[in-house]
């Protein structure tokens, strides 16, 4: 399984590989990380998709060992107040969704520079990224962890984490604590701290002194000025997306792990972006031979457009895929923009040529109906529209 790994810390489409491959490596990569085994079996699915996220940072020790960090910390302050913990968590449960909106917002409306862009636009870019990783994506991780961080060194909950700035997050990370991993929270090259390199990027006090290289100034009274290379600078972004990776993959796991209690408390009703599902969904359709092409929305109705790699015939590749119709009817009726636009949910198969095979729609309020168990999967069948638009030969 070391192949599907590896093909994805490359950010290589694995299309060779099937579900059970998934499966087990998922099961081979996670296992040093999950003590709850019966939780990684039960939501397989979800961690078919951070197994994405894992490989970003497999082949760096000093990440792995930041995730294995964050998970001990947890787990000794969930043994120490469990029912703290669990309130902890519960309060903090939406930080995941709003750091993953934001992060599937950012990537997603934005796309890398050509190689031979100019300077300029590559170090704008990079900062950018830099801003919106650290304030939006890694500050909602981080207020989890320093939570626990606080309960672990003796102190109460924090009750207003939340409101924290990100350098009092950062400043009030207990010492003791930080100094077991340095670089989680300051660049292991420059040892700039995390809060100051938002700063930088969000007050754009960085600019090109040279063809490639940058001159950043950051601090308030004493203003401290650094120069680096662009081969830095990129370091720099490098660093950053493997912390937040890493730290995120502690939290989910966390939550993952003790999702039936957290259930049981009553886990509060959080609106989610569409683009979270069809992530998920996307993903769900790879394992199995299917690659995404896009999304789009007409009238009342919301499709996504999916091929086939594995060469099935149409008919059969169609009705293989229209299986997520429910997730994707979920995801419509929980994102806020479009559960009262749209009316139905479709999955659309296109040929190798591009051309449109067929359509499979179902209302969105009746597959509702379904996953809450309000009707048969026969009634559910029954709604399905199919509208084909080739026959196959």
């Amino acid at each position: 399984m070391r192949k599907l790994i590896r093909s994805l810390s490359e950010h290589q489409l694995p299309k060779k590989f099937t579900r059970n491959d998934w499966n087990a490596a998922t099961q081979s990569a996670f296992a040093p990380y999950i003590r709850r085994r019966r939780q990684l079996t039960k939501h397989i699915d979800s961690f078919h998709l951070e197994l994405r996220n894992l490989a970003r940072i497999a082949l760096f020790p000093e990440y792995t060992n930041l995730l294995s960090w964050c998970l001990r910390l947890h787990r000794r302050v969930l043994r120490a107040d469990r029912q703290g913990a669990y309130e902890n968590l519960l309060r903090l449960i939406a930080n995941m969704h709003t750091s993953d909106d934001r992060w599937l917002n950012m990537f997603g409306t934005s796309a890398p520079l050509e190689p031979d862009a100019a300077i300029n636009d590559r170090v704008y870019q990079l900062f950018s990224t830099i801003d919106g990783v650290a304030e939006g994506c890694f500050k909602p991780q981080l207020q989890i962890l320093f939570s626990f961080a606080q309960v672990d060194t003796g102190k109460a909950w924090p009750e207003n984490v939340s409101k924290l700035d990100f350098g009092a997050l950062v400043g009030e990370f207990p010492t003791a604590l930080r100094n077991q991993v340095p670089t989680m929270l300051a660049d292991p090259d420059l040892s700039i701290s995390i809060n100051q390199w938002r700063n930088i990027a969000a007050h754009k006090t960085f600019r090109l002194v040279g063809p490639r290289t940058i001159e950043v100034s950051y601090g308030k009274g004493n203003v401290q000025a650094r120069r680096l290379g662009f081969h830095r600078l990129r370091g720099v972004w490098h660093w950053l997306l493997r912390v937040h990776t890493a730290v995120r993959l502690a939290n989910t796991i966390t939550y993952i792990e003790h999702m039936q209690e957290l259930h049981s408390l009553g886990i509060p009703k959080i609106d989610m972006r569409l683009s979270t599902a069809l992530l998920n969904i996307g993903h769900g359709l790879s394992t199995v031979g299917f690659e995404s092409v896009g999304w789009q929305h007409e009238k009342r109705d919301g499709t996504l457009t999916v091929r086939d790699r594995l060469g099935r015939p149409p008919q059969h590749a169609l009705i293989h895929a229209s299986q997520l119709l429910d997730q994707l009817s979920v995801g419509i009726l929980l994102d806020p923009s479009t559960k009262d636009r749209l009316d139905r949910a479709g999955i659309s198969l296109i040929l190798q040529d591009g051309t449109r095979f067929g359509t499979a729609f179902v209302p969105v309020q009746i597959a509702d109906a379904f996953t809450r168990r309000k009707i048969s999967l026969t009634e559910y069948m029954d709604h399905i529209q199919w509208v084909i638009e080739k026959p196959s030969n």
